[in-house]
């Protein structure tokens, strides 16, 4: 039951997330709207995370894996933009429904990577989701023209 009530609460944030993502671009461009995003962020993460390990700050060996760490704030700086962006010219539930598929993807490609097999059925089931999205998205471009 914890479960369920902490994955709810997990979907309501993001999508209140991209919904606040994309105002805060409207009324602030998109650009300086992805940077309060941002720091606002690491006002919050920053502290709970000094009180969690204390107040001593780790120290970082710094190899080539800890670099490759670093593009995961690059790719999220991106994700956001494009969230951003898209939010209020596709609407809430079609960035849900490119979430679920895009999530889908990547576990099938980890679990392929890991276990040596894609499986197909999930693949198809992407495929559809988008199909079906596409066709959705086509439908009101028609009604509205």
């Amino acid at each position: 039951m914890i479960y369920s009530l902490l994955a709810l609460l997990s979907g309501g944030s993001v999508a209140t997330s991209f919904l606040l993502n994309a105002r805060l671009a409207a009324v602030k461009g998109l650009k300086k709207g992805v940077f309060v995003n941002y720091l606002m962020g690491l006002a919050v993460s920053l502290p709970i995370a000094l009180l969690i390990n204390g107040t001593i700050i780790p120290a970082v060996e710094f190899n080539w894996m800890f670099i490759f760490s670093l593009t995961g704030g690059t790719i999220g700086f991106l994700a956001v933009m494009m969230n951003s962006y898209l939010t209020p010219r596709i609407g809430i539930l079609y960035i849900t429904i490119l979430l679920f598929v895009g999530q889908l993807g990547t576990g099938v490609v980890i679990d392929g990577i890991r276990d040596g097999v894609f499986q197909i059925g999930k693949i198809i089931g992407g495929f559809l989701i988008v199909a079906g999205l596409v066709y959705l998205l086509r439908l009101e471009r028609g009604k509205k023209s």
